[in-house]
């Protein structure tokens, strides 16, 4: 599989995830099919809750794209300095979607950042940058400035350092490592008790669900894939602009705009 490929089915995976977010599945089929309905219709509602795995393949593969990109960039400031123009270019249409800030970009530019950092250490002292980078997964955990924290930093070291790795040994990693990192849902799920399906489910989106994102990644084979002009710039533009329709749209469906 490409690398257009894999972009392609993370854009995909993130419009649905946006999209279902403004207008939840099963609503918006009883709105247009079962306009008579006066209670959901259980089948609807499974349905919405399978659909939701879809949405949760975008992130992976995005963190896999950092790792990759750094790995073959030809200029590294021009290429950190398009995430920080794109990502501050989205940041309003994040807010004005989601209600907070830190999209995901900034994400993905502090992941970046802290393989060049790791890198720079362990040029001047064998194991300086592993500490370097410990550093900014931790303080990005606990500061909670962006969206995936600490765990999508450490996610795309990981993809990083795992290129050559074969598929059996990957694969052991990432079952251990997805549902390790989403510890507090788990924590929450136990010492609260709260077995009931809702947060099973969530418990299995957040944990289950991205390591179908991983095992796309699995089958990149190396290879760009389709180029047309402008492809480069389709993700970096793509993302503040659909934030920004569906903002603006789920503004006005709230009588706020």
């Amino acid at each position: 599989m490409s690398f257009f490929a894999l972009k392609i089915i993370a854009l995909l995976s993130m419009l649905w995830d946006h999209v279902t977010y403004v207008w939840p599945l099963t609503l918006t089929v009883e709105v247009l099919f079962f306009p008579d309905v006066s209670e959901s219709i259980p089948a609807l509602l499974v349905l919405q809750r399978a659909t939701d795995y879809i949405g949760r393949i975008a992130a992976p593969i995005f963190l896999f794209s950092i790792a990759n990109g750094y790995r073959h960039t030809r200029n590294f400031k021009k290429y950190a300095l398009r995430l920080l123009i794109f990502a501050c270019l989205a940041e309003y249409p994040y807010y004005l979607l989601f209600g907070f800030h830190g999209n995901i970009m900034f994400t993905l530019l502090l992941g970046l950042l802290t393989l060049r950092l790791m890198d720079w250490g362990n040029e001047k002292r064998t194991g300086l940058g592993y500490v370097l980078a410990a550093g900014v997964i931790a303080a990005a955990q606990y500061l909670s400035l962006t969206e995936g924290k600490g765990s999508y930093i450490l996610f795309i070291l990981v993809f990083y350092w795992t290129e050559n790795w074969p598929f059996r040994k990957k694969a052991l990693l990432w079952l251990f490592l997805m549902p390790l990192s989403r510890y507090g849902l788990v924590w929450m799920l136990f010492s609260e008790q709260l077995f009931t399906y809702r947060w099973l489910h969530m418990l299995c989106i957040n944990a289950v669900g991205p390591l179908l994102g991983v095992a796309f990644t699995f089958f990149y084979n190396g290879k760009k894939g389709p180029s047309f002009p402008g492809d480069k710039y389709l993700w970096y533009v793509f993302y503040p602009a659909h934030l920004l329709v569906l903002g603006l749209a789920n503004a006005k469906m709230q009588g706020l705009w």
